[in-house]
């Protein structure tokens, strides 16, 4: 087995902007051993139509460069979607995490879900990771038109040594929405609390079909998610709704991007957070309205709670346009724990430690309660109270 260390920039802001504010990418360094595996467990698939098949490496890059074709990719303009123009299938975190996870291939999977099938169940797709492990996975999901289907993708590592495991958990998922088909897609993270997680999302939304993605984030001493949505088909929908909890001197990286292309899209990007100690966090949010969208709504938002003097935020909400007949929006509330909030529960015996834990379960588990699956629910609630040290 080798160590190795590993230098990929990740996160690329599709607008650039100065470049001192630090946001316009990210560089992810993290350790690499070679030989070690993490376990997954699958939990819903076989009571449900959805069917699950092992892929090559050229059966995978087949499946990539097939349903990636259709994604527009416009000309290059002051260094605008360079980092898309160079993959088969656009994803949010770019083209160095493809180059870097070539050289890294692990198992990919595909799940279809057939036409017209309804599977209100979600299926749940746990990853496993002990100490010093390092494991790619990637995933891809087409959803056949007109049906609907629910997943779940958890990284954790066992409660027992989650206070000082550390390693890589690495994940690519790809998404291809069919027209009229739903996908509730979700991603948790719980990991040990020395471990880097990179998690990078890529979704392609046909006519009239709705992506809706939900991640939670309460893991890891490292977090770098991506995501990159487009809406190429007509009156198509994505919503998203994401939360994160970064205490100690841990770092949360985050960009969210979506494109919308054709006529009366809506996007809505909701983001809650916390952060505590000496936390880092960067948020890149962007709504791009591309030519011919006329008719589209987008919004985002991200809500900040600041619980130490000596965090650092970065909220870069951004709103690309193109077309004239659109409605976008974009903003951030970012504070502290109210005074008089405070004041007023301490009138009621509540220390001002555990005002600020009731703060911070309101804001995460008006999140967490949208996973429909009560185990998932369970395991999220133990880990924030454990973080919060409730226990």
């Amino acid at each position: 087995m080798s160590r190795e260390q590993n230098e990929v920039i990740v996160n690329h802001l599709p607008s650039l902007t100065w470049n001192r504010l630090g946001v316009n990418a990210a560089k992810a360094v993290f350790d690499w051993n070679d030989g070690t595996e993490g376990k997954v467990s699958v939990r819903g698939l076989q009571s449900s139509e959805i069917t699950e098949e092992k892929l090559d490496s050229a059966a995978a890059d087949a499946w990539i460069k097939q349903y990636g074709s259709g994604i527009v990719r416009e000309s290059y303009v002051a260094g605008k979607y360079a980092i898309y123009q160079k993959q088969a299938f656009a994803t949010g975190m770019g083209a160095g995490f493809d180059e870097w996870t070539a050289a890294h291939r692990g198992e990919t999977t595909l799940y279809t879900v057939p036409a017209g099938a309804k599977e209100t169940a979600p299926v749940v797709i746990t990853r496993t990771m002990q100490e010093n492990v390092s494991d790619y996975r990637e995933a891809l999901i087409h959803v056949r038109a007109g049906a609907e289907a629910a997943f779940i993708l958890i990284d954790e590592t066992p409660e027992e040594i989650c206070e000082t495991a550390g390693g890589t958990a690495a994940l690519s998922t790809r998404v291809y929405l069919e027209e009229g088909s739903v996908l509730h897609l979700m991603k948790v993270n719980l990991l040990g609390r020395n471990y880097v997680q990179l998690d990078d999302t890529g979704a392609y939304v046909s006519d009239r079909a709705h992506f809706d993605f939900l991640q939670m984030e309460l893991g890891g001493a490292k977090t770098y998610a991506g995501l990159y949505v487009d809406q190429a088909g007509r009156k198509s929908k994505f919503t998203c709704n994401t939360g994160y909890y970064t205490d100690a001197d841990h770092l949360t990286d985050l960009n969210y991007v979506t494109a919308q292309r054709a006529k009366k899209t809506v996007s809505e990007i909701l983001v809650k957070g916390v952060l505590a100690d000496h936390a880092q966090k960067v948020f890149r949010g962007t709504i791009d309205f591309r030519n011919g969208s006329a008719g589209s709504v987008g919004n985002e938002r991200e809500d900040v709670l600041l619980l130490d003097q000596d965090v650092i935020n970065k909220t870069t909400p951004v709103i690309l346009c193109e077309e004239e007949d659109v409605d976008g929006e974009h903003g951030a509330t970012i504070g502290r724990l109210d005074e008089d909030m405070l004041f007023y529960l301490g009138t009621r015996g509540i220390s001002e430690e555990e005002a600020e834990r009731i703060m911070v379960r309101g804001r995460l588990n008006s999140i967490a309660r949208e996973i429909p699956d009560e185990e998932v629910r369970i395991k999220l609630h133990c880990r924030l109270e454990k973080a919060l040290g409730a226990e």
